[in-house]
Order: C-alpha cells, then structure tokens, then sequence
C-alpha cells in the first residue's frame, strides 16, 4: 500500500472551484434582477393568489369535463362489448349446422 497523498493538478483544483462558484446557484439558478423583480412583485400583489386560484379552477373544470368524456365513451364501449357478446352465441349456433 501506497503512503503517497493525492495532490490534484491545478487543472483539477480550478475545475473544483469553478464547480464550487456555480454549486451557490444550483437550485435555482442566477435570476436576472428583472425575474427578481418579478417575482417579489407576485408575492406582494394581493391579487396574484386570486389569479393563480381561478387559472387552477379552470384547469380543474377542463380536466373534469375530460374526464366526463372519458367516462362516457368507456360505458359505450362496454355497451358495444356486452351487445356483441350477446350476439355472439347466436351467431355460433347458427354457423354450426
């Protein structure tokens, strides 16, 4: 076994600095001061929760109504099943003279 200490090339320890620097904005990356602005300003305005909530409520409604759709065309497909399957003994009994 080796006693030696690894000592990284200056290459290695400016890359790690570089990485180091660019970790402080990791989670959520450099703003410009304009987003900054935009943002503070979101949470200031008393109405932009209000605004949120009415987007969320139509999204909300589309996706329901979808979903009724859904629903729908589901029980005219079972009801196409369930008839054909009643069909379909008729039609064997016919087919095996």
């Amino acid at each position: 076994m080796s006693s030696e200490i690894y000592q990284p090339t200056p290459e290695q320890l400016q890359h790690w600095e570089k990485l180091d620097e660019l970790d402080k904005y990791a989670s959520a990356g450099v703003m410009s001061l304009e987003e900054q602005e935009r943002r503070v300003n979101n949470l200031l305005d008393k109405n932009y929760f209000h605004r949120r909530l009415e987007e969320l409520r139509a999204h909300k409604q589309k996706l329901l109504e979808d979903l009724a759709w859904a629903e729908e065309r589901e029980e005219l497909l079972i009801a196409e099943i369930d008839r054909r399957e009643q069909l379909a003994p008729t039609i064997d009994s016919n087919n095996q003279h």
